[in-house]
Protein backbone atom coordinates (compact mmCIF):
# COMPACT_ATOMS: atom_id res chain seq x y z
CA UNK A 1 0.00 0.00 0.00
CA UNK A 2 1.24 3.31 -0.87
CA UNK A 3 1.99 5.81 2.12
CA UNK A 4 -1.32 7.06 2.86
CA UNK A 5 -3.70 6.99 6.01
CA UNK A 6 -6.73 5.61 5.44
CA UNK A 7 -9.52 5.28 8.16
CA UNK A 8 -13.24 5.19 8.99
CA UNK A 9 -15.73 6.63 10.94
CA UNK A 10 -18.90 4.77 11.61
CA UNK A 11 -22.20 7.13 11.29
CA UNK A 12 -24.34 5.85 13.90
CA UNK A 13 -28.69 5.88 14.39
CA UNK A 14 -30.27 6.71 17.46
CA UNK A 15 -30.21 3.31 18.64
CA UNK A 16 -26.54 3.46 18.03
CA UNK A 17 -26.67 0.85 15.18
CA UNK A 18 -24.01 1.28 12.81
CA UNK A 19 -25.69 3.16 9.50
CA UNK A 20 -22.77 3.43 7.52
CA UNK A 21 -18.71 4.79 7.38
CA UNK A 22 -17.20 7.71 6.29
CA UNK A 23 -14.06 7.40 4.95
CA UNK A 24 -11.29 9.88 4.44
CA UNK A 25 -7.16 9.80 3.58
CA UNK A 26 -4.48 11.66 4.37
CA UNK A 27 -1.20 11.66 3.20
CA UNK A 28 2.20 12.88 5.55
CA UNK A 29 2.84 15.67 4.00
CA UNK A 30 -0.74 16.91 4.02
CA UNK A 31 -0.63 18.60 7.24
CA UNK A 32 -3.95 19.09 7.93
CA UNK A 33 -6.81 18.88 11.12
CA UNK A 34 -8.29 15.17 11.26
CA UNK A 35 -11.31 14.75 8.83
CA UNK A 36 -14.70 16.26 9.61
CA UNK A 37 -15.98 13.49 11.75
CA UNK A 38 -13.08 13.13 14.02
CA UNK A 39 -14.50 16.32 15.82
CA UNK A 40 -12.10 19.09 13.93
CA UNK A 41 -14.32 22.40 14.28
CA UNK A 42 -12.77 23.01 10.43
CA UNK A 43 -13.84 21.39 7.11
CA UNK A 44 -11.04 22.92 4.82
CA UNK A 45 -12.56 22.18 0.94
CA UNK A 46 -10.48 19.21 0.08
CA UNK A 47 -8.07 20.13 -2.69
CA UNK A 48 -7.69 17.93 -5.92
CA UNK A 49 -4.53 16.34 -4.86
CA UNK A 50 -6.45 15.30 -1.79
CA UNK A 51 -9.08 14.41 -3.76
CA UNK A 52 -6.68 12.48 -6.22
CA UNK A 53 -5.11 10.40 -3.20
CA UNK A 54 -8.89 9.13 -1.61
CA UNK A 55 -9.73 8.00 -5.44
CA UNK A 56 -5.96 6.36 -5.70
CA UNK A 57 -6.44 4.57 -2.08
CA UNK A 58 -9.99 3.84 -2.69
CA UNK A 59 -9.25 2.24 -5.85
CA UNK A 60 -6.58 0.15 -4.31
CA UNK A 61 -7.97 -1.12 -1.29
CA UNK A 62 -11.71 -1.11 -2.17
CA UNK A 63 -13.93 0.23 -0.45
CA UNK A 64 -15.71 -3.22 0.91
CA UNK A 65 -12.48 -3.37 2.48
CA UNK A 66 -13.35 -0.38 4.49
CA UNK A 67 -17.15 -0.74 5.11
CA UNK A 68 -18.08 -4.30 4.33
CA UNK A 69 -21.49 -4.46 3.19
CA UNK A 70 -22.06 -1.17 4.90
CA UNK A 71 -23.21 2.35 3.41
CA UNK A 72 -19.68 4.57 2.92
CA UNK A 73 -19.82 8.41 3.07
CA UNK A 74 -17.00 10.19 1.13
CA UNK A 75 -16.33 14.19 1.46
CA UNK A 76 -15.31 15.97 -1.76
CA UNK A 77 -15.51 19.80 -2.88
CA UNK A 78 -18.11 20.04 -5.72
CA UNK A 79 -15.46 20.72 -8.11
CA UNK A 80 -14.25 17.08 -7.41
CA UNK A 81 -17.01 15.17 -7.42
CA UNK A 82 -18.41 16.82 -10.52
CA UNK A 83 -15.07 16.00 -12.57
CA UNK A 84 -14.71 12.16 -11.03
CA UNK A 85 -18.40 11.30 -11.38
CA UNK A 86 -17.92 8.48 -13.74
CA UNK A 87 -15.16 7.03 -11.44
CA UNK A 88 -17.59 7.13 -8.26
CA UNK A 89 -19.77 5.36 -10.85
CA UNK A 90 -17.72 2.60 -11.31
CA UNK A 91 -16.34 2.48 -7.50
CA UNK A 92 -19.70 1.33 -6.09
CA UNK A 93 -23.04 0.62 -6.59
CA UNK A 94 -25.69 4.16 -5.50
CA UNK A 95 -26.80 2.40 -2.93
CA UNK A 96 -23.58 1.67 -1.56
CA UNK A 97 -22.10 5.61 -1.46
CA UNK A 98 -23.31 8.75 -0.70
CA UNK A 99 -20.89 11.89 -1.89
CA UNK A 100 -20.64 14.68 0.58
CA UNK A 101 -20.27 17.87 -1.11
CA UNK A 102 -18.33 20.63 0.95
CA UNK A 103 -19.90 23.60 1.80
CA UNK A 104 -16.68 25.69 3.20
CA UNK A 105 -15.67 27.61 1.87
CA UNK A 106 -18.43 28.21 0.13
CA UNK A 107 -18.76 26.99 -3.14
CA UNK A 108 -20.29 28.61 -6.35
CA UNK A 109 -23.98 28.14 -6.54
CA UNK A 110 -24.23 26.59 -9.67
CA UNK A 111 -21.18 24.49 -9.48
CA UNK A 112 -23.22 23.00 -6.57
CA UNK A 113 -26.02 22.60 -8.23
CA UNK A 114 -24.43 21.03 -11.08
CA UNK A 115 -22.57 18.53 -8.78
CA UNK A 116 -26.00 17.47 -7.71
CA UNK A 117 -27.14 16.88 -10.50
CA UNK A 118 -24.35 15.29 -12.22
CA UNK A 119 -24.29 13.06 -9.33
CA UNK A 120 -28.02 12.11 -8.99
CA UNK A 121 -27.96 10.89 -12.76
CA UNK A 122 -25.45 8.30 -11.75
CA UNK A 123 -28.13 7.44 -9.32
CA UNK A 124 -26.49 8.54 -6.09
CA UNK A 125 -27.76 10.16 -2.97
CA UNK A 126 -26.09 13.23 -2.36
CA UNK A 127 -24.99 15.20 0.67
CA UNK A 128 -23.48 18.30 2.10
CA UNK A 129 -20.97 18.74 4.53
CA UNK A 130 -20.73 21.83 6.50
CA UNK A 131 -23.19 24.51 7.95
CA UNK A 132 -25.57 25.44 4.92
CA UNK A 133 -26.60 28.83 4.95
CA UNK A 134 -30.49 29.92 4.46
CA UNK A 135 -29.81 30.34 1.00
CA UNK A 136 -28.06 27.29 0.01
CA UNK A 137 -30.94 25.17 2.57
CA UNK A 138 -33.55 26.65 0.11
CA UNK A 139 -31.54 25.46 -3.14
CA UNK A 140 -30.89 22.31 -2.06
CA UNK A 141 -33.18 21.14 0.49
CA UNK A 142 -35.36 18.68 -2.22
CA UNK A 143 -32.40 18.24 -4.24
CA UNK A 144 -30.23 16.26 -1.87
CA UNK A 145 -30.69 13.77 0.96
CA UNK A 146 -28.25 14.05 3.63
CA UNK A 147 -26.93 17.04 6.10
CA UNK A 148 -24.02 16.77 7.97
CA UNK A 149 -23.08 19.56 9.97
CA UNK A 150 -20.17 19.95 13.40
CA UNK A 151 -21.72 19.68 16.82
CA UNK A 152 -19.19 22.42 17.64
CA UNK A 153 -20.42 24.70 15.24
CA UNK A 154 -23.95 23.94 14.70
CA UNK A 155 -25.43 23.29 18.12
CA UNK A 156 -27.42 26.82 18.72
CA UNK A 157 -29.00 25.77 15.23
CA UNK A 158 -29.70 22.22 15.98
CA UNK A 159 -33.39 22.41 16.33
CA UNK A 160 -34.15 25.04 13.04
CA UNK A 161 -32.15 22.45 10.97
CA UNK A 162 -33.78 19.45 12.11
CA UNK A 163 -36.95 21.27 11.24
CA UNK A 164 -36.15 22.66 8.23
CA UNK A 165 -35.14 19.23 7.03
CA UNK A 166 -38.26 17.39 7.68
CA UNK A 167 -39.95 19.54 5.52
CA UNK A 168 -38.02 18.18 3.18
CA UNK A 169 -36.13 14.77 2.32
CA UNK A 170 -32.72 15.33 3.90
CA UNK A 171 -31.46 13.62 6.78
CA UNK A 172 -29.73 15.38 9.52
CA UNK A 173 -25.83 14.05 10.38
CA UNK A 174 -24.37 15.57 13.36
CA UNK A 175 -20.77 15.04 13.67
CA UNK A 176 -17.89 16.01 15.92
CA UNK A 177 -19.98 14.49 19.16
CA UNK A 178 -17.36 14.06 22.22
CA UNK A 179 -19.93 13.14 24.79
CA UNK A 180 -22.89 11.30 25.69
CA UNK A 181 -24.54 14.74 27.26
CA UNK A 182 -23.70 16.11 23.72
CA UNK A 183 -25.26 12.71 21.71
CA UNK A 184 -28.49 12.95 24.45
CA UNK A 185 -28.71 16.60 22.94
CA UNK A 186 -29.23 16.18 20.02
CA UNK A 187 -31.38 13.50 20.38
CA UNK A 188 -33.77 15.46 21.90
CA UNK A 189 -32.95 17.78 18.93
CA UNK A 190 -34.86 14.67 16.07
CA UNK A 191 -31.15 14.75 14.65
CA UNK A 192 -31.09 11.38 12.80
CA UNK A 193 -27.36 9.99 12.22
CA UNK A 194 -24.54 10.89 15.18
CA UNK A 195 -20.94 10.69 14.78
CA UNK A 196 -17.90 11.38 17.33
CA UNK A 197 -15.50 9.65 19.52
CA UNK A 198 -17.97 9.63 22.33
CA UNK A 199 -19.03 5.82 21.88
CA UNK A 200 -15.51 4.71 23.20
CA UNK A 201 -16.55 6.42 26.23
CA UNK A 202 -18.55 5.48 29.12
CA UNK A 203 -21.98 6.84 29.35
CA UNK A 204 -23.25 8.14 32.70
CA UNK A 205 -25.47 6.17 35.56
CA UNK A 206 -26.19 2.50 34.38
CA UNK A 207 -26.66 1.86 37.93
CA UNK A 208 -28.60 -1.67 36.49
CA UNK A 209 -25.22 -3.10 35.02
CA UNK A 210 -23.45 -3.17 38.19
CA UNK A 211 -24.21 -7.15 39.20
CA UNK A 212 -22.85 -7.88 35.33
CA UNK A 213 -19.62 -6.09 36.13
CA UNK A 214 -19.04 -7.62 39.38
CA UNK A 215 -19.72 -11.30 37.54
CA UNK A 216 -17.37 -10.07 34.67
CA UNK A 217 -14.87 -8.61 37.02
CA UNK A 218 -14.51 -11.79 38.92
CA UNK A 219 -14.02 -13.90 35.78
CA UNK A 220 -11.55 -11.55 34.11
CA UNK A 221 -9.48 -11.56 37.52
CA UNK A 222 -8.84 -14.92 37.35
CA UNK A 223 -8.03 -14.61 33.70
CA UNK A 224 -5.92 -11.56 34.03
CA UNK A 225 -3.94 -12.64 36.73
CA UNK A 226 0.01 -13.28 35.54
CA UNK A 227 0.12 -15.72 38.66
CA UNK A 228 -2.82 -17.88 37.31
CA UNK A 229 -2.08 -21.60 37.19
CA UNK A 230 -2.24 -23.84 33.94
CA UNK A 231 -4.70 -26.07 35.58
CA UNK A 232 -6.81 -23.51 36.94
CA UNK A 233 -7.21 -21.65 33.90
CA UNK A 234 -8.17 -24.84 32.21
CA UNK A 235 -11.00 -25.54 34.89
CA UNK A 236 -11.89 -22.19 34.97
CA UNK A 237 -12.96 -22.14 31.20
CA UNK A 238 -13.90 -25.58 31.28
CA UNK A 239 -16.73 -25.51 33.60
CA UNK A 240 -18.79 -23.30 31.25
CA UNK A 241 -19.51 -25.64 28.70
CA UNK A 242 -20.64 -22.86 26.21
CA UNK A 243 -17.97 -20.56 26.55
CA UNK A 244 -15.65 -23.58 25.67
CA UNK A 245 -17.95 -24.36 22.57
CA UNK A 246 -17.57 -20.66 21.63
CA UNK A 247 -13.58 -20.50 22.71
CA UNK A 248 -12.97 -23.86 20.22
CA UNK A 249 -15.15 -22.36 17.41
CA UNK A 250 -13.22 -18.71 17.39
CA UNK A 251 -9.58 -20.12 17.72
CA UNK A 252 -10.24 -22.93 15.00
CA UNK A 253 -11.54 -19.89 12.86
CA UNK A 254 -9.15 -17.84 13.28
CA UNK A 255 -6.43 -20.59 12.98
CA UNK A 256 -7.99 -21.63 9.73
CA UNK A 257 -5.62 -24.19 7.92
CA UNK A 258 -3.39 -24.85 10.59
CA UNK A 259 -3.59 -27.80 13.55
CA UNK A 260 -7.32 -28.19 14.13
CA UNK A 261 -7.74 -26.97 18.42
CA UNK A 262 -9.80 -29.73 20.23
CA UNK A 263 -9.79 -28.89 23.42
CA UNK A 264 -9.17 -26.05 25.98
CA UNK A 265 -5.60 -27.96 27.41
CA UNK A 266 -5.05 -28.60 23.92
CA UNK A 267 -5.47 -24.32 23.15
CA UNK A 268 -3.57 -23.67 26.09
CA UNK A 269 -0.61 -25.51 24.92
CA UNK A 270 -0.40 -24.39 21.69
CA UNK A 271 -1.79 -21.28 21.95
CA UNK A 272 -0.40 -20.23 25.62
CA UNK A 273 -2.44 -19.34 28.17
CA UNK A 274 -2.12 -15.30 27.20
CA UNK A 275 -3.63 -15.61 24.19
CA UNK A 276 -6.21 -17.81 25.69
CA UNK A 277 -6.96 -15.17 28.13
CA UNK A 278 -7.40 -12.45 25.53
CA UNK A 279 -9.82 -15.09 22.96
CA UNK A 280 -12.13 -15.82 26.67
CA UNK A 281 -11.71 -11.81 27.34
CA UNK A 282 -13.16 -11.15 23.89
CA UNK A 283 -16.12 -13.67 24.44
CA UNK A 284 -17.18 -12.25 27.70
CA UNK A 285 -17.11 -8.88 26.29
CA UNK A 286 -19.33 -10.04 23.46
CA UNK A 287 -21.73 -10.81 26.43
CA UNK A 288 -22.03 -8.37 27.96
CA UNK A 289 -25.79 -6.96 27.32
CA UNK A 290 -27.14 -3.41 25.75
CA UNK A 291 -24.25 -2.73 24.40
CA UNK A 292 -23.78 -1.21 20.81
CA UNK A 293 -22.23 -3.75 18.32
CA UNK A 294 -19.49 -1.16 17.12
CA UNK A 295 -18.14 -1.06 20.43
CA UNK A 296 -17.31 -4.80 20.22
CA UNK A 297 -16.27 -3.88 16.65
CA UNK A 298 -13.64 -1.39 17.96
CA UNK A 299 -12.15 -3.44 20.60
CA UNK A 300 -11.50 -5.83 18.09
CA UNK A 301 -9.97 -3.75 15.59
CA UNK A 302 -7.86 -1.98 18.65
CA UNK A 303 -6.46 -5.21 19.32
CA UNK A 304 -5.51 -6.62 15.93
CA UNK A 305 -3.95 -3.17 15.50
CA UNK A 306 -2.09 -3.27 18.60
CA UNK A 307 -0.61 -6.40 18.01
CA UNK A 308 0.87 -5.59 14.41
CA UNK A 309 1.87 -2.72 15.40
CA UNK A 310 3.76 -4.12 18.64
CA UNK A 311 5.16 -6.52 16.03
CA UNK A 312 6.96 -4.07 13.89
CA UNK A 313 8.38 -2.04 16.54
CA UNK A 314 9.09 -5.25 17.88
CA UNK A 315 9.88 -4.50 21.35
CA UNK A 316 6.88 -6.17 23.21
CA UNK A 317 5.00 -9.19 22.63
CA UNK A 318 2.15 -9.52 20.19
CA UNK A 319 0.08 -11.09 23.07
CA UNK A 320 -0.20 -8.02 25.30
CA UNK A 321 -0.25 -5.58 22.66
CA UNK A 322 -3.99 -7.66 21.01
CA UNK A 323 -4.71 -8.11 25.57
CA UNK A 324 -4.37 -3.93 25.80
CA UNK A 325 -6.57 -2.91 22.73
CA UNK A 326 -9.24 -5.29 23.68
CA UNK A 327 -8.91 -4.07 27.50
CA UNK A 328 -8.75 -0.20 26.31
CA UNK A 329 -12.57 -0.68 25.43
CA UNK A 330 -13.64 -2.25 29.13
CA UNK A 331 -14.56 1.32 30.52
CA UNK A 332 -17.08 2.00 27.67
CA UNK A 333 -18.69 -1.39 27.99
CA UNK A 334 -18.80 -1.36 31.51
CA UNK A 335 -19.62 2.08 32.05
CA UNK A 336 -17.20 2.96 35.18
CA UNK A 337 -13.54 4.72 35.26
CA UNK A 338 -10.84 2.50 33.62
CA UNK A 339 -9.16 3.58 36.71
CA UNK A 340 -11.65 1.71 38.72
CA UNK A 341 -11.55 -1.29 36.21
CA UNK A 342 -7.73 -1.09 36.66
CA UNK A 343 -7.76 -1.59 40.10
CA UNK A 344 -9.89 -4.42 40.44
CA UNK A 345 -7.95 -6.41 38.04
CA UNK A 346 -4.86 -8.24 38.97
CA UNK A 347 -2.91 -6.75 35.78
CA UNK A 348 0.81 -6.82 34.82
CA UNK A 349 2.10 -3.81 35.43
CA UNK A 350 3.17 -3.12 32.03
CA UNK A 351 -1.07 -3.13 31.25
CA UNK A 352 -1.85 -0.93 34.08
CA UNK A 353 0.29 1.70 32.63
CA UNK A 354 -0.68 1.57 29.44
CA UNK A 355 -4.21 1.55 29.92
CA UNK A 356 -4.12 4.50 32.05
CA UNK A 357 -1.36 6.39 31.56
CA UNK A 358 0.11 5.58 27.87
CA UNK A 359 3.51 5.00 29.57
CA UNK A 360 5.78 1.75 28.62
CA UNK A 361 5.75 0.79 25.21
CA UNK A 362 2.49 -1.01 25.27
CA UNK A 363 1.20 2.62 25.99
CA UNK A 364 2.96 4.14 23.05
CA UNK A 365 1.44 1.25 21.15
CA UNK A 366 -1.78 1.58 22.13
CA UNK A 367 -1.58 5.65 21.67
CA UNK A 368 -0.45 5.25 17.86
CA UNK A 369 -3.62 2.75 17.68
CA UNK A 370 -5.83 5.12 18.97
CA UNK A 371 -4.20 8.24 16.66
CA UNK A 372 -4.78 6.60 13.81
CA UNK A 373 -8.45 5.98 15.03
CA UNK A 374 -8.95 9.35 15.45
CA UNK A 375 -7.08 10.62 12.21
CA UNK A 376 -4.98 12.57 14.61
CA UNK A 377 -2.26 12.00 12.07
CA UNK A 378 0.12 14.66 13.60
CA UNK A 379 0.39 12.29 16.68
CA UNK A 380 2.05 8.94 14.19
CA UNK A 381 5.32 10.16 13.33
CA UNK A 382 6.68 9.04 17.06
CA UNK A 383 5.79 5.41 15.95
CA UNK A 384 8.67 5.15 13.92
CA UNK A 385 6.69 3.57 11.21
CA UNK A 386 5.62 3.90 7.79
CA UNK A 387 2.22 5.51 6.83
CA UNK A 388 1.95 2.17 4.07
CA UNK A 389 2.86 -0.13 7.13
CA UNK A 390 -0.06 1.31 9.27
CA UNK A 391 -2.62 1.57 7.02
CA UNK A 392 -1.89 -1.98 5.98
CA UNK A 393 -2.39 -2.81 9.82
CA UNK A 394 -5.63 -0.72 9.89
CA UNK A 395 -7.02 -2.39 7.15
CA UNK A 396 -5.96 -5.86 7.94
CA UNK A 397 -7.09 -5.39 11.60
CA UNK A 398 -10.70 -4.46 10.05
CA UNK A 399 -11.17 -7.76 8.01
CA UNK A 400 -10.10 -9.33 10.73
CA UNK A 401 -12.86 -7.78 13.20
CA UNK A 402 -15.76 -9.00 10.21
CA UNK A 403 -14.27 -12.42 10.50
CA UNK A 404 -14.53 -12.87 14.02
CA UNK A 405 -17.69 -11.29 14.03
CA UNK A 406 -18.70 -13.53 11.74
CA UNK A 407 -17.52 -16.39 13.90
CA UNK A 408 -19.50 -15.00 16.92
CA UNK A 409 -22.32 -14.84 14.84
CA UNK A 410 -22.39 -18.43 13.93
Amino acid sequence: MRDVFLRRQPILTRRLDVWGYQVSASHPSFVQPPPALSGSATHPDPSEAEARLLFDALAEVGLPALVGDSIALIELSPAAALAAQDFLAGLATPDRLIPLLTLEPPPDRQLLLDAIAALRSHGFRVGTAGVPSDEVLQAVTRTIDLVAVEYSRANTRLDTLASHLRAGRALLLVTGIEDYQAFDRCREQRVTLFAGTFLALPRPVRALRAPTSRALLLLLARLQDPEVEFSELEALISLDVGLTYRLLRLVNTVWLGRRRIESVRQALLVLGTRLVSAWVTLLLMADIPDKPQELLTLAIVRARMAELVAAARGRTSRESAFLVGLLSVLDALLDQPMSDLVAALPLADELAAALLHREGELGLVLDIVLAYERGDWLRLPASGLRPSLLSSAYVDALAFAREIESALAA
